[in-house]
Protein backbone atom coordinates (compact mmCIF):
# COMPACT_ATOMS: atom_id res chain seq x y z
CA UNK A 1 0.00 0.00 0.00
CA UNK A 2 2.61 2.59 0.82
CA UNK A 3 4.55 1.59 -2.25
CA UNK A 4 1.13 3.06 -4.21
CA UNK A 5 0.80 6.31 -2.40
CA UNK A 6 4.66 6.90 -3.15
CA UNK A 7 4.33 5.58 -6.66
CA UNK A 8 1.20 8.04 -7.54
CA UNK A 9 2.44 10.54 -5.54
CA UNK A 10 5.84 10.38 -7.91
CA UNK A 11 3.21 10.55 -10.78
CA UNK A 12 1.22 13.21 -9.49
CA UNK A 13 4.18 15.65 -9.08
CA UNK A 14 6.00 14.84 -12.94
CA UNK A 15 2.42 15.15 -14.22
CA UNK A 16 1.62 18.60 -12.39
CA UNK A 17 5.46 20.13 -12.35
CA UNK A 18 6.80 22.70 -14.85
CA UNK A 19 8.94 21.43 -17.62
CA UNK A 20 12.36 22.24 -16.97
CA UNK A 21 14.83 23.72 -18.90
CA UNK A 22 17.58 21.81 -20.84
CA UNK A 23 20.43 20.89 -18.69
CA UNK A 24 22.80 21.12 -22.07
CA UNK A 25 21.88 24.09 -23.83
CA UNK A 26 23.68 21.76 -26.42
CA UNK A 27 21.23 21.34 -29.16
CA UNK A 28 20.51 23.88 -31.42
CA UNK A 29 18.12 24.65 -34.49
CA UNK A 30 18.01 26.82 -36.75
CA UNK A 31 15.11 28.88 -37.45
CA UNK A 32 13.63 31.47 -39.52
CA UNK A 33 10.27 33.43 -38.91
CA UNK A 34 10.72 36.45 -40.17
CA UNK A 35 12.42 38.14 -43.37
CA UNK A 36 14.16 36.03 -46.10
CA UNK A 37 17.91 35.12 -45.88
CA UNK A 38 20.70 34.35 -47.79
CA UNK A 39 21.09 30.64 -48.35
CA UNK A 40 24.91 30.65 -49.12
CA UNK A 41 25.44 31.58 -45.22
CA UNK A 42 23.66 28.55 -43.95
CA UNK A 43 26.37 26.25 -43.72
CA UNK A 44 29.22 29.05 -42.25
CA UNK A 45 26.21 29.57 -39.47
CA UNK A 46 26.70 25.86 -38.70
CA UNK A 47 30.13 25.62 -38.76
CA UNK A 48 30.55 29.18 -36.48
CA UNK A 49 27.81 27.00 -34.05
CA UNK A 50 29.57 23.68 -34.35
CA UNK A 51 33.18 25.73 -33.63
CA UNK A 52 31.57 27.30 -30.43
CA UNK A 53 30.39 23.19 -29.17
CA UNK A 54 26.85 23.62 -30.20
CA UNK A 55 24.90 20.82 -32.34
CA UNK A 56 22.85 21.98 -35.68
CA UNK A 57 20.22 20.95 -37.25
CA UNK A 58 18.96 22.80 -40.40
CA UNK A 59 15.58 20.46 -40.08
CA UNK A 60 13.07 23.26 -39.93
CA UNK A 61 14.43 25.80 -42.62
CA UNK A 62 12.51 26.00 -45.56
CA UNK A 63 12.40 29.23 -47.46
CA UNK A 64 9.93 30.02 -50.49
CA UNK A 65 10.17 33.57 -50.55
CA UNK A 66 6.88 35.46 -50.24
CA UNK A 67 5.50 38.26 -51.87
CA UNK A 68 6.29 40.21 -48.75
CA UNK A 69 9.94 38.69 -48.76
CA UNK A 70 9.20 36.52 -45.87
CA UNK A 71 10.97 33.21 -45.50
CA UNK A 72 7.55 31.88 -46.38
CA UNK A 73 4.18 31.76 -46.02
CA UNK A 74 2.84 32.76 -42.95
CA UNK A 75 1.33 29.47 -42.40
CA UNK A 76 4.11 27.69 -43.63
CA UNK A 77 6.65 29.66 -41.20
CA UNK A 78 4.11 29.21 -38.13
CA UNK A 79 4.25 25.56 -39.01
CA UNK A 80 7.56 25.19 -38.81
CA UNK A 81 7.65 27.05 -35.41
CA UNK A 82 5.30 25.12 -33.91
CA UNK A 83 7.30 22.22 -34.78
CA UNK A 84 10.49 23.42 -33.46
CA UNK A 85 8.79 24.49 -29.90
CA UNK A 86 7.43 20.93 -30.11
CA UNK A 87 10.50 19.01 -30.67
CA UNK A 88 11.87 17.47 -27.30
CA UNK A 89 15.27 16.98 -28.98
CA UNK A 90 16.37 20.52 -29.41
CA UNK A 91 17.51 22.60 -26.56
CA UNK A 92 17.74 25.97 -28.41
CA UNK A 93 15.77 27.95 -31.16
CA UNK A 94 18.30 30.41 -32.79
CA UNK A 95 16.69 32.41 -35.15
CA UNK A 96 18.86 33.15 -38.42
CA UNK A 97 17.70 36.49 -39.09
CA UNK A 98 15.10 38.99 -37.89
CA UNK A 99 13.46 41.46 -40.61
CA UNK A 100 9.68 41.53 -40.62
CA UNK A 101 6.82 39.20 -40.40
CA UNK A 102 6.90 37.18 -37.05
CA UNK A 103 4.11 39.38 -35.75
CA UNK A 104 1.70 37.83 -38.43
CA UNK A 105 2.11 34.38 -36.69
CA UNK A 106 1.47 35.54 -32.81
CA UNK A 107 -2.24 34.25 -33.25
CA UNK A 108 -1.39 30.76 -34.43
CA UNK A 109 1.36 30.32 -31.59
CA UNK A 110 -1.74 31.61 -28.92
CA UNK A 111 -4.00 28.91 -30.65
CA UNK A 112 -1.65 25.98 -29.54
CA UNK A 113 -0.76 27.48 -26.21
CA UNK A 114 -2.25 24.69 -24.19
CA UNK A 115 -0.08 22.08 -25.86
CA UNK A 116 3.09 24.27 -26.02
CA UNK A 117 3.15 24.84 -22.11
CA UNK A 118 3.14 21.07 -22.08
CA UNK A 119 6.49 20.45 -23.62
CA UNK A 120 10.13 20.96 -22.84
CA UNK A 121 10.90 24.82 -22.95
CA UNK A 122 13.31 26.24 -25.78
CA UNK A 123 15.13 29.02 -24.91
CA UNK A 124 14.74 31.16 -28.65
CA UNK A 125 17.73 33.54 -29.13
CA UNK A 126 17.70 36.38 -31.63
CA UNK A 127 16.52 40.26 -31.37
CA UNK A 128 14.71 42.43 -33.48
CA UNK A 129 11.67 40.98 -35.28
CA UNK A 130 12.33 37.97 -33.00
CA UNK A 131 10.87 40.17 -30.21
CA UNK A 132 7.31 38.86 -31.19
CA UNK A 133 8.63 35.65 -30.44
CA UNK A 134 9.83 36.27 -27.54
CA UNK A 135 7.42 37.94 -26.00
CA UNK A 136 4.76 35.33 -26.71
CA UNK A 137 6.97 32.06 -25.04
CA UNK A 138 7.83 34.77 -22.12
CA UNK A 139 4.36 35.87 -21.50
CA UNK A 140 2.29 33.05 -22.43
CA UNK A 141 4.59 30.13 -22.06
CA UNK A 142 6.39 31.76 -18.97
CA UNK A 143 9.63 30.67 -20.62
CA UNK A 144 12.92 32.63 -20.42
CA UNK A 145 14.71 33.45 -23.64
CA UNK A 146 18.08 35.15 -25.05
CA UNK A 147 17.67 38.58 -26.38
CA UNK A 148 21.06 38.42 -28.56
CA UNK A 149 22.55 37.97 -31.73
CA UNK A 150 20.75 35.95 -34.51
CA UNK A 151 22.59 33.35 -36.28
CA UNK A 152 23.71 35.38 -38.96
CA UNK A 153 25.14 38.69 -37.82
CA UNK A 154 27.67 38.59 -35.44
CA UNK A 155 31.62 38.61 -35.04
CA UNK A 156 31.81 35.24 -35.87
CA UNK A 157 29.80 35.88 -39.27
CA UNK A 158 31.60 38.79 -39.90
CA UNK A 159 34.92 37.56 -40.15
CA UNK A 160 33.84 35.44 -42.59
CA UNK A 161 32.13 37.95 -44.69
CA UNK A 162 35.38 40.67 -44.69
CA UNK A 163 32.94 43.83 -44.27
CA UNK A 164 34.62 46.37 -42.51
CA UNK A 165 31.27 47.28 -40.07
CA UNK A 166 28.24 45.22 -40.18
CA UNK A 167 25.63 44.69 -37.52
CA UNK A 168 26.83 43.18 -34.45
CA UNK A 169 30.06 42.91 -35.82
CA UNK A 170 31.94 43.25 -32.27
CA UNK A 171 29.48 40.43 -30.61
CA UNK A 172 30.59 37.16 -30.29
CA UNK A 173 28.15 33.92 -30.09
CA UNK A 174 27.20 33.41 -26.34
CA UNK A 175 27.15 30.03 -25.18
CA UNK A 176 23.67 29.80 -23.58
CA UNK A 177 24.66 27.51 -20.81
CA UNK A 178 27.15 30.00 -19.14
CA UNK A 179 24.26 32.91 -19.38
CA UNK A 180 21.77 30.47 -17.34
CA UNK A 181 24.09 28.63 -15.10
CA UNK A 182 26.83 32.10 -14.40
CA UNK A 183 23.87 34.45 -14.68
CA UNK A 184 24.56 38.12 -16.47
CA UNK A 185 26.42 41.42 -15.03
CA UNK A 186 26.83 44.78 -16.59
CA UNK A 187 27.78 47.76 -14.58
CA UNK A 188 27.42 50.52 -17.08
CA UNK A 189 23.84 52.27 -16.78
CA UNK A 190 23.53 55.72 -16.73
CA UNK A 191 20.15 57.23 -14.77
CA UNK A 192 18.34 59.26 -16.23
CA UNK A 193 16.17 60.64 -13.71
CA UNK A 194 15.92 61.54 -10.70
CA UNK A 195 13.43 58.14 -10.03
CA UNK A 196 16.25 55.32 -11.68
CA UNK A 197 18.94 56.57 -8.20
CA UNK A 198 16.44 54.55 -5.80
CA UNK A 199 18.37 53.34 -2.18
CA UNK A 200 16.89 50.40 -3.06
CA UNK A 201 17.54 48.21 -6.35
CA UNK A 202 14.79 48.41 -8.80
CA UNK A 203 13.61 44.15 -9.52
CA UNK A 204 11.47 42.82 -11.79
CA UNK A 205 11.11 40.21 -14.69
CA UNK A 206 12.89 41.52 -17.81
CA UNK A 207 10.93 41.65 -20.69
CA UNK A 208 11.30 43.62 -24.42
CA UNK A 209 13.47 44.17 -27.22
CA UNK A 210 12.61 46.12 -30.46
CA UNK A 211 10.32 49.24 -29.52
CA UNK A 212 8.71 48.89 -32.63
CA UNK A 213 7.45 45.18 -31.90
CA UNK A 214 6.69 46.22 -28.67
CA UNK A 215 4.37 48.77 -29.54
CA UNK A 216 2.61 46.33 -32.00
CA UNK A 217 1.01 44.75 -29.09
CA UNK A 218 -0.53 47.81 -27.56
CA UNK A 219 -4.52 48.10 -27.13
CA UNK A 220 -4.48 44.50 -28.53
CA UNK A 221 -5.59 41.21 -27.64
CA UNK A 222 -2.60 40.38 -27.19
CA UNK A 223 -1.25 43.24 -24.61
CA UNK A 224 0.31 42.07 -21.54
CA UNK A 225 0.77 44.44 -17.89
CA UNK A 226 4.23 45.37 -17.61
CA UNK A 227 3.95 46.86 -14.12
CA UNK A 228 6.16 43.91 -12.56
CA UNK A 229 8.52 44.10 -15.41
CA UNK A 230 11.64 45.83 -16.25
CA UNK A 231 11.61 47.04 -19.87
CA UNK A 232 14.38 47.01 -22.13
CA UNK A 233 13.70 48.96 -25.53
CA UNK A 234 15.64 49.10 -29.02
CA UNK A 235 15.44 49.95 -32.57
CA UNK A 236 16.66 51.21 -36.07
CA UNK A 237 15.69 53.23 -39.08
CA UNK A 238 13.86 55.71 -36.97
CA UNK A 239 14.56 59.25 -36.83
CA UNK A 240 14.88 61.28 -33.40
CA UNK A 241 11.55 62.85 -34.04
CA UNK A 242 9.84 59.66 -34.39
CA UNK A 243 11.21 58.13 -31.42
CA UNK A 244 10.06 61.49 -29.46
CA UNK A 245 6.63 60.60 -30.86
CA UNK A 246 6.84 57.35 -30.14
CA UNK A 247 7.94 57.78 -26.20
CA UNK A 248 5.08 60.28 -25.95
CA UNK A 249 2.60 57.44 -26.48
CA UNK A 250 4.32 55.69 -23.62
CA UNK A 251 3.87 59.08 -21.48
CA UNK A 252 -0.03 58.77 -22.66
CA UNK A 253 -0.46 55.36 -22.73
CA UNK A 254 -2.88 54.31 -20.04
CA UNK A 255 -1.79 52.05 -17.28
CA UNK A 256 2.08 52.00 -18.44
CA UNK A 257 4.07 51.77 -15.52
CA UNK A 258 6.89 49.38 -15.40
CA UNK A 259 9.23 49.11 -12.72
CA UNK A 260 12.10 50.21 -14.91
CA UNK A 261 13.01 51.09 -18.66
CA UNK A 262 16.25 50.43 -20.16
CA UNK A 263 16.58 52.06 -23.40
CA UNK A 264 19.84 50.60 -25.92
CA UNK A 265 20.95 51.63 -29.27
CA UNK A 266 18.49 54.06 -31.15
CA UNK A 267 21.20 55.66 -33.53
CA UNK A 268 22.54 54.21 -36.83
CA UNK A 269 25.32 51.53 -37.14
CA UNK A 270 28.13 54.24 -38.23
CA UNK A 271 26.90 57.11 -36.02
CA UNK A 272 27.92 60.67 -35.73
CA UNK A 273 28.68 62.50 -32.78
CA UNK A 274 26.03 64.37 -32.95
CA UNK A 275 23.29 61.45 -34.03
CA UNK A 276 24.44 59.91 -30.82
CA UNK A 277 24.02 62.98 -28.62
CA UNK A 278 20.81 63.38 -30.25
CA UNK A 279 18.91 60.07 -29.73
CA UNK A 280 20.41 60.16 -26.46
CA UNK A 281 18.60 63.76 -25.60
CA UNK A 282 15.25 62.36 -26.75
CA UNK A 283 15.58 59.53 -24.30
CA UNK A 284 16.95 61.90 -21.64
CA UNK A 285 13.50 63.78 -22.15
CA UNK A 286 11.36 61.83 -21.78
CA UNK A 287 12.68 60.37 -19.25
CA UNK A 288 12.55 63.80 -17.03
CA UNK A 289 8.56 63.63 -17.89
CA UNK A 290 8.03 60.20 -16.34
CA UNK A 291 8.03 58.70 -12.71
CA UNK A 292 9.15 55.60 -14.18
CA UNK A 293 12.94 55.09 -13.33
CA UNK A 294 15.00 55.34 -17.04
CA UNK A 295 18.19 53.78 -17.94
CA UNK A 296 20.52 54.34 -20.97
CA UNK A 297 22.70 51.16 -21.88
CA UNK A 298 23.03 51.61 -26.02
CA UNK A 299 25.40 48.26 -25.78
CA UNK A 300 22.29 46.09 -26.94
CA UNK A 301 20.37 46.45 -30.60
CA UNK A 302 20.99 46.77 -33.61
CA UNK A 303 24.81 48.54 -33.11
CA UNK A 304 28.29 46.58 -33.25
CA UNK A 305 27.92 45.47 -29.96
CA UNK A 306 24.90 43.57 -28.75
CA UNK A 307 24.82 42.32 -25.09
CA UNK A 308 22.79 39.67 -24.33
CA UNK A 309 19.74 39.46 -21.79
CA UNK A 310 17.69 36.61 -20.58
CA UNK A 311 14.07 37.75 -21.11
CA UNK A 312 11.53 35.79 -18.70
CA UNK A 313 13.92 36.18 -15.75
CA UNK A 314 14.00 38.01 -12.66
CA UNK A 315 16.46 41.22 -13.46
CA UNK A 316 17.74 43.82 -10.81
CA UNK A 317 19.00 47.54 -11.27
CA UNK A 318 21.39 49.16 -8.50
CA UNK A 319 22.60 52.33 -7.90
CA UNK A 320 25.49 52.80 -4.97
CA UNK A 321 25.45 56.06 -3.82
CA UNK A 322 28.36 58.55 -5.39
CA UNK A 323 28.57 56.29 -7.83
CA UNK A 324 27.97 57.57 -11.50
CA UNK A 325 26.44 54.22 -13.42
CA UNK A 326 24.02 51.62 -12.24
CA UNK A 327 24.52 48.34 -12.32
CA UNK A 328 22.37 45.32 -13.90
CA UNK A 329 22.54 41.95 -12.58
CA UNK A 330 20.59 38.63 -13.91
CA UNK A 331 21.42 35.80 -11.11
CA UNK A 332 22.96 32.11 -12.31
CA UNK A 333 20.15 29.51 -12.28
Amino acid sequence: MLKKIIFLFITLNLLTAKPLLAASYFKVALLASSTQYNEDTIERIKQALKKKGYSVTTKYLNQVVSDFGYVNTDLSRAAALKAALLDKSIDIIWMVRGGGGAMNLIPSLYAEKIRLKKTKPKVIVGFSDVTAIHYFVNTALAWPSVHGVVAAYNKEMSESDNKPISVNDRETIPWIRNLFKRGIYYQDLIPLNPFALQQQPVQGTLLGGNFTLIQSFFATTYEHDFTQDILILEDTGISFRQLDRNLHQLLYKTNFKPKAIIFGQFYPLDPTDEQRLIFKTVIAAFAKKTTVPVYYFPYFGHGRENKPFILGRKATVSCPAQQEYCSFKQNHQ
